[in-house]
């Protein structure tokens, strides 16, 4: 990164509807949003479309862009859809067995097992090879080398098979590193082109199962990362680019193309990590530090929650079944999107979701061939979707089909075809009332002491009601909510992960110790940093510690400071805080020792990205972007509701629920007895009215 004072910053977001791209404009502050139809055949293409669009639209040109932050769902998709490529194994003789024995997990919710098809090791059997060479543990000392011809001939003979990548993944690797760099230093050298991967650069950490599996995984993935990204690159050099890429990573943080193709593991919840980390950062300048948020979009909803003005994270990322280790914002993900089917089951019963009716051919309404009766369809039928609303900007709705498809709802249930249409939405928001309760009331939160931030392309038109069913108040609406990930991107800064198994109980340490063990891990840290271009001056480090108590499995990832550590309380302020935060989960702790698992730091590089300039408070009356009145169905009444441009708000004016407002990439919908007041960062706060 040779320069982080940045003159047109771009961020592009690939969803399963939309790819959406915001240009930002440093010297003048101004934002320019472009969304454009994903390609799934090819994402590549939609990105390069929208960002020629995004930079046209803003008055500069690709050629002009400094730096490009992108979240992709590359990654996400081939492990949801099992498309990734062919990786031969290289473990330790007699645990060639690893990924079979994997961990006792069921799914929810009772009897769920019988449902469950156990997915098969992204790394199979037949492609699987024990080898010499042997690590003791706890000492860490090799007490049997490698046998480089034996390496070698499994290695020739896994790409002879047709392996497009090797993980190396060793007993014990996470102590002494050396036999799998030497495994690396084999593979490497007899086959330059084939990607290898080791796990105690991946994960160095205890956990076998898990070490390997998400070893496996950034191979698995390797191949078409790389491929996807020197097409991107190409097509963007193409168009006279000649900056620099960033990815987004599933922590909210960034890393360079280089990086990525490295270590595509990282970039599992790439996407809706930005919208969480955009959430943040604009709730914080508002002074609500605590939010949940809600990202909706075409095809699912993710939602997160944000303490103290930093998003949740974990050190677990779930994708399908696959769960491993690689740290993410703690996001739980619904399929519950403006683009979910709705459907009547044999016994009469409403199910939405979680199939979804995509990009092609999208819902009824968009007029591209769809047939089935979708979440937006519904919210078409109900007048929340005004005849004003192009989405995009330029794609007109076919209101007449949204009603056509919604009738045979209706004729089954005996219903008017708004009342079925209310039902759907009822339904969808039922379904997101739920994932935000996973995020919130079972970590052990009170979802009434947070906000609500919404965003995605469809979450503005559900969040008031969802606000009401979970009682987080206000409900903020950003501007430019449909391209909030994207956004998001924006303020991220490049970081990384860096780990090191401890297993140390707190009465054989001191904090002093616990200090000096953190010296090596941020020296690893300041490397990267480095490597990524980032100055000194602009390194920061965050330290944690993953805490249980003493024979038990239950882990808490502790922030931790390390002036207390080397203070007169020591290892006690760390007790304290993992004691308040299990109790605060599960309910209960125990007259037990604290173990450390592991330490880990957190190397970020500040980048110079989105500044947000407040504006003076107006005058309340916002008649000027009024533009239309229509009639809108709310609980089984149809209400004149006022229709607001949202570019003629201003900060200061209120409008009273019903209203709905529009803008390119989203609708925002007041429900009646509820009121939104724009801010001075030009956020429509929404709050009860004075009957509720």
């Amino acid at each position: 990164m040779e320069c982080l004072q940045l003159t047109h910053n771009l961020g592009v977001d690939v969803g399963g509807t939309f790819t959406d791209v915001i240009v930002f404009d440093e010297e003048s502050g101004d934002l320019t949003i472009t969304k454009v139809l994903s390609t799934p055949e090819n994402q590549s293409d939609g990105v390069v479309t929208g960002v020629t669009r995004a930079t046209a639209k803003a008055g500069t040109a690709v050629g002009d862009l400094d730096l490009v932050f992108h979240g992709t769902t590359v990654v996400t998709n081939m492990l949801l859809e099992e498309t990734g490529a062919d990786v031969g194994l290289l473990v330790t003789g007699g645990h060639e067995h690893v990924l079979h024995l994997a961990r006792a997990w069921t799914p929810g919710p009772l009897y769920g097992w019988m449902a469950m098809e156990k997915p098969e090791p992204l790394a199979d059997l037949v492609d699987t090879r024990g080898i010499s060479g042997r690590v003791a543990s706890p000492s860490g000392e090799v007490t049997e080398g490698i046998d480089e011809e034996e390496v070698r001939a499994a290695v020739d003979d896994l790409v002879d098979n047709g392996v497009e990548a090797i993980t190396v993944a060793l007993l014990n690797s996470y102590l002494n590193p050396d036999l799998e760099r030497q495994v690396r230093d084999v593979v490497s050298a007899a086959h330059p082109d084939v990607p290898v991967s080791i796990s105690a650069e991946i994960v160095p950490e205890y956990g076998e199962y898990e070490r390997t599996l998400t070893t496996v995984i950034n191979d698995y993935a390797r191949p078409t990362v790389i491929r996807y990204l020197d097409t991107l690159d190409d097509a963007l050099a193409a168009e006279a680019f000649d900056g620099k890429m960033n990815l987004v990573r599933s922590d909210g943080g960034l890393m360079s193309s280089a990086s990525a193709k490295q270590r595509p593991v990282e970039l599992a919840l790439s996407g809706p990590s930005g919208g969480v980390v955009g959430a943040a950062t604009l709730a914080g300048k508002k002074g609500v530090p605590d939010v949940l948020t809600l990202d909706m979009g075409g095809t699912s909803t993710d939602v997160s929650l944000v303490e103290g003005g930093s998003p949740s994270t974990s050190r677990e990322t779930k994708v399908g079944y696959r769960e491993f280790k690689s740290r993410s914002v703690d996001i739980n993900t619904v399929g519950a999107g403006g683009g979910s089917i709705a459907r009547v089951q044999i016994n009469g019963s409403l199910v939405v979701g979680p199939n979804s009716a995509g990009a092609d051919p999208g819902p009824a309404c968009y007029g591209q061939g769809g047939e089935d009766p979708t979440v937006t369809d519904a919210n078409v039928v109900l007048g929340r979707i005004p005849a004003a609303v192009k989405l995009g900007g330029d794609l007109a709705l076919d209101r007449d089909a949204a009603r056509r498809v919604m009738e045979p709802i209706a004729d089954e249930r005996g219903s008017s075809v708004e009342a079925a249409a209310q039902a759907v939405v009822d339904l969808v928001n039922e379904n997101m009332y739920g994932a935000l309760r996973v995020v919130s009331v079972e970590r052990g939160y009170d979802p009434r002491e947070f906000g609500l931030v919404a965003f995605g392309g469809a979450g503005p038109m559900h969040a008031n009601a969802l606000a009401d069913l979970i009682g987080s108040y206000p409900l903020i609406i950003p501007p430019g909510p449909g391209v909030m990930s994207a956004f998001g991107f924006l303020t991220s800064d490049v970081q990384n992960e860096f780990t090191e198994t401890y297993l140390e109980i707190e009465t054989d340490v001191s904090g002093d110790d616990v200090a000096a063990a953190y010296d090596d891990l941020r020296e690893e840290a300041s490397e990267w940093l480095r490597s990524e271009g980032v100055p000194a001056e602009k390194h920061a480090f965050d330290y944690y510690a993953d805490c249980r108590y003493y024979r038990q499995d239950i882990q808490m990832s502790i922030p931790v400071a390390l002036d207390a550590l080397t203070g007169e309380r020591g290892l006690a302020e760390i007790k304290t805080d993992f004691e308040t935060r299990h109790d605060r989960q599960f309910g209960f702790s125990l007259d037990a020792p604290l173990e450390i698992a592991n330490l880990r730091v957190i190397g970020r590089g500040e980048v110079a990205g989105v500044e947000l300039t407040p504006e003076a408070l107006g005058d309340a009356d916002p008649a000027a972007a009024r533009i239309a009145t229509e009639s809108v169905y709310f609980a089984g009444t149809h209400h004149d509701t006022p229709v607001y441009d949202r570019d003629g708000l201003r900060p200061g004016h209120r409008l009273a629920g019903p209203a709905v407002v529009i803008e390119d990439d989203a609708t925002v919908v007041v429900q009646p007895d509820h009121v939104a007041e724009i801010d001075r960062f030009g956020c429509i706060e929404i709050t009860r009215g004075e009957t509720q």
